[in-house]
């Protein structure tokens, strides 16, 4: 008699994995339906009003109110928003390629008028819509994107309001405001497409005042410190900042460092806090002219037959707190002329609010200063540096969400700073924030598969929307408010008498050596151990019954509170967070960590590799230095940098790297 088969147990597997599939169809198909049920309603609710599309490149601060601004204008002649008139407001969210599909949405949607803020956001919409006005505003010069050639002769669809900021006249308001200043200077940046037309302008300008006009590069939000410190040592005595859309995100920093240095300045946007004086013109009456435009489009009037208009009547605006806190005076003929005379607020102790300076006027720089900047910089993006360190050489993960992770940890640092929260307890829950980021990226890729790249991608992606919704706007200014610096102050009231990089350089240091050696011994650890294993070896760490999927969560987690832990001390050392500010942030992390491997002596354990990797983050910062004090041409800068790491990376290959014992692994 034959013994029967143990009875195999069913195979659950396919049946499961058909499960999810029928689950997935069936959400897929329910959500597609139901944009269809939303899309048909939408045209049926507005179908008897008109329907404006509303559509801005980002959310600067700049473009929000030139739309604040617009919907005051329909609102004060009767077009009220979803009663009289449907508003379907877009934001491109920088990302320029979605302009296109804004704009093909706003066909398909059935819009009647289309409004834009911004150059490129009208560049798009006159390439895709041709058969329905297009009213567009915060437009510096209409000519050069070709929306035509003359106030009267342009696309027949087209009709606006420009933004031409006078920054001519702002030049002459500073030589009148301060004559002992023979040269002046600002920062350029030279991916802003309008930036080249300004400089061209204020530096006529200065010509025929005969002064000279001094420009320095700045490609991102991390070089404005460094870039005011290269324009004093060239000896400029003022700065008159030329409109860019980077540059004023990071407004803040530019004044935090000026007023270090004893340097006026002179804004050319109404909107831009901080300077003692600005002249310039107001996006928010910009906007409020862009709406008058289309009301007349809205009554019948064909946009060929409106001319273009120039809004922009120069505005002189005089701010005194802010003159104060500069240790400057504004002469009188000056506040007669003026606009609109911001006062002095005081305190309850009537002391002008705001953090005077010693010395303003008589301070001068020294070299070292510029240097000290730098160096306080990359002392900062040590953190980032040992967070990108953890993803690219512990897990060989290639993480891309430092990128949104660095702005995060800026983001809730601000947020929380700004509503009064411990600025150390802000940079700690900052760190927290950017673990739950690396977590998550860590869980798509661990538990749904999610490719590594994409997975990162996916995470960045996000939390540029999520850092919008953390700040409630793109921008938030740290400007007088409290930082780590003013915990040394209260513990060392003496050091409340020193130059800010010095205190930011000493708070900086002993934060980094106290996170560098929790970091060196951490990763000594069992735990540490296992979570390098698994990045060297997964197999093993496998069969050894670890949770490798485990570890690469935890480590990603812990890569990114780093990085976000960075973002807040910048965040708090420039002066202000900004959405954008996570741009980059990886290639300079990878390059700390390569510069760092390189120089590091052949032989040297794992404490000391950590410690090189954050002289790496020190390295690079002084690189870009490099290339802003030797004044290269702006467009010249990345290139430059990009050089000295490429020499850098080469020197164990020479001799000179062979004889100290340099390895690159």
């Amino acid at each position: 008699m034959s013994t029967p088969e143990p009875a195999t147990p069913p195979d659950t597997s396919n049946t499961l994995r058909g499960d999810i599939r029928r689950v997935a169809t069936i959400a897929m198909l329910a959500g597609v339906a139901g944009s269809l049920a939303l899309f048909t309603s939408c045209r049926g609710s507005h179908a008897d009003r008109p329907v404006i599309g509303v559509v801005q490149v980002s959310s600067l601060i700049a473009l929000d109110e030139a739309r604040e601004g617009f919907y005051k204008a329909l609102a004060d002649s009767g077009y009220i928003r979803d009663v009289t008139v449907t508003i379907l407001e877009r934001n491109a969210q920088g990302d320029i390629p979605t302009l296109s599909l804004i704009m093909r949405e706003f066909l398909q949607q059935g819009v009647t008028q289309v409004a834009t803020m911004s150059s490129v956001a009208t560049q798009t919409a006159m390439k895709v819509i041709t058969d329905r006005p297009i009213v567009f505003g915060a437009v510096a010069n209409p000519y050069v994107i070709n929306a035509g050639t003359s106030p009267t002769a342009h696309r027949p669809n087209v009709t606006g309001a420009e933004i031409p900021l006078p920054v001519d006249s702002a030049l002459a308001v500073a030589n009148a405001a301060f004559p002992k200043a023979v040269v002046w200077g600002t920062l350029f940046d030279p991916a802003d497409p309008f930036a080249e037309h300004y400089l061209g302008v204020v530096k006529r300008k200065a010509e025929r005042l005969g002064i000279r006009f001094v420009a320095v590069a700045c490609t991102g939000p991390q070089d404005i410190a460094a870039g005011v410190q290269t324009l004093r040592s060239q000896g400029v005595g003022g700065i008159v900042q030329i409109p860019s859309i980077m540059i004023g995100g990071g407004f803040p920093a530019l004044i935090k460092q000026a007023r270090e240095l004893g340097l006026p300045v002179v804004a050319t946007n109404s909107g831009s806090p901080g300077a003692p004086l600005a002249m310039g013109a107001s996006f928010r009456d910009n906007g409020y002219a862009q709406g008058l435009l289309m009301i007349r489009v809205l009554r019948g009037e064909s946009p060929a037959a409106i001319p273009f208009r120039t809004s922009a009547n120069p505005q002189l605006i005089v701010d005194l707190g802010a003159a104060a806190t500069f240790g400057v005076t504004i002469p009188p003929e000056l506040i007669a002329r003026a606009t609109q005379v911001i006062p002095a607020t005081r305190d309850s102790a009537g002391v002008i609010k705001g953090t005077p300076l010693r010395q303003t006027a008589a301070r001068s720089t020294s070299q070292w200063e510029f240097w000290l900047s730098a160096a306080v910089l990359g002392i900062a993006f040590a953190a980032l540096a040992w967070g990108v360190y953890i993803a690219s050489r512990v897990l060989r993960f290639p993480d891309i969400t430092p990128d949104g992770s660095f702005p995060l940890g800026a983001a809730v640092a601000a947020t929380l700073i700004v509503g009064g929260t411990n600025p150390l307890l802000a940079t700690v829950a900052a760190f927290f924030a950017g673990m739950v980021s690396g977590y998550v990226t860590g869980l798509l890729h661990t538990r749904l598969r999610v490719t590594e790249l994409l997975a990162g991608i996916l995470v960045m992606t996000a939390l540029y929307s999520v850092n919008l919704h953390v700040m409630g706007r793109s921008n938030i200014s740290l400007l007088d408010r409290s930082t780590v610096v003013t915990q040394l102050h209260a513990i060392a009231p003496a050091t409340a008498a020193w130059p800010s990089d010095i205190s930011f350089g000493v708070v900086f240091l002993v934060l980094m050596l106290v996170l560098g050696t929790l970091f060196a011994w951490f990763l000594r650890t069992d735990f540490g151990t296992a979570m390098r294993a698994a990045g060297d070896n997964p197999a093993m760490i496998t069969a050894q019954g670890v949770d490798r999927r485990g570890m690469v969560e935890l480590a990603l987690a812990l890569a990114n509170g780093l990085v976000a832990f960075s973002g807040a001390l910048i965040a708090q050392y420039q002066g202000f967070a900004d959405a954008s500010m996570g741009v980059g942030t990886l290639v300079a992390g990878m390059a700390a960590v390569i510069l760092g491997e390189t120089l590091k002596p052949r032989r040297w354990r794992l404490g000391a590799t950590i410690a090189m990797v954050a002289v790496g983050a020190v390295v690079f910062r002084g690189l870009i230095a490099v290339a802003l004090r030797i004044g290269l041409d702006p467009v010249d800068l990345k290139l430059a940098t990009a050089a000295f790491v490429l020499a850098t990376l080469a020197l164990p290959n020479l001799g000179l790297g062979r004889r100290f014992g340099m390895v690159r692994k």
